[in-house]
């Protein structure tokens, strides 16, 4: 039914099957109010029901815990060029995130000058 990635195998195989029907809802109808009022709405019930976070939402979480060790970095009083390396990082992933999230949720490029007020922006 899917392969490794999740995507849909058109060629999966009667094992495949087989291990699909063991999942619970196998072969039971949709519930009724599944197709009824907004399609969005509904995905993002089923969405919030399974535990699934966007992309870019993870990627928060990631950025504000390296927040913390570049502030503990500078606290322990690290090489300024392991700290420009760390940031450097950093801005990787904040540029990933600016990508994927809303424009209205886009942030600054975090750089040593200004870093109080970065560590106050992802807290």
């Amino acid at each position: 039914m899917t392969n490794s990635k999740g995507k849909y195998n058109p060629n999966a195989s009667i094992e495949d099957l087989e291990e699909a029907k063991r999942l619970p809802g196998f072969g039971k109808p949709l519930p009724k109010n599944f197709f009824s009022g907004d399609i969005y709405s509904n995905f993002q019930k089923t969405a919030k029901e399974a535990g699934y976070l966007p992309p870019f939402v993870t990627l928060q979480k990631e950025i504000k815990q390296d927040m913390a060790k570049l502030l503990k970095l500078i606290d322990e009083g690290s090489t300024e060029e392991k700290i420009n390396s760390f940031i450097d990082e950093i801005n990787v992933k904040v540029k990933k995130y600016n990508i994927e999230c809303p424009t209205s949720m886009q942030k600054m490029l975090i750089s040593l000058e200004d870093i109080e007020l970065h560590a106050k922006i992802w807290q």
